[in-house]
């Protein structure tokens, strides 16, 4: 009697990862964004971090700086990257750690 049990028992459990399988195989793939920048968004961010550091390092401390306006009124270097990187600064606000390492986060060398 024990033996129809476990073998019940494992034949139900087998049967639930394989229904786990077949279901996991009929989900879509996860979408890809939508709107990936081109590589020129990249380097151009990258061009104005070097550029100015220090903003960078206030942006990792607290990335909300980049839609406050008294911060941008006296970074207009600042203001005026985003401006004239309209969907970058789309990138920037809604996922900064694509382009600006949080602080606290590097690995000790």
């Amino acid at each position: 009697m024990k033996l129809r049990m476990a073998t019940a028992a494992a034949i139900t459990v087998m049967a639930l990862a394989l229904a786990a399988v077949v279901r996991a195989q009929d989900s879509p793939p996860p979408a890809a964004p939508s709107s990936d920048l081109p590589l020129a968004d990249y380097q151009a961010f990258d061009k104005f971090a070097a550029a100015h550091p220090e903003i960078v390092s206030d942006l990792s401390h607290h990335p909300q700086l980049m839609e406050d306006p008294e911060y941008l009124g006296k970074h207009p270097e600042l203001r005026n990257f985003l401006s004239s990187h309209s969907e970058l600064r789309s990138a920037l606000i809604n996922d900064p750690g694509d382009f600006i390492e949080p602080h606290g986060s590097r690995s000790p060398l």
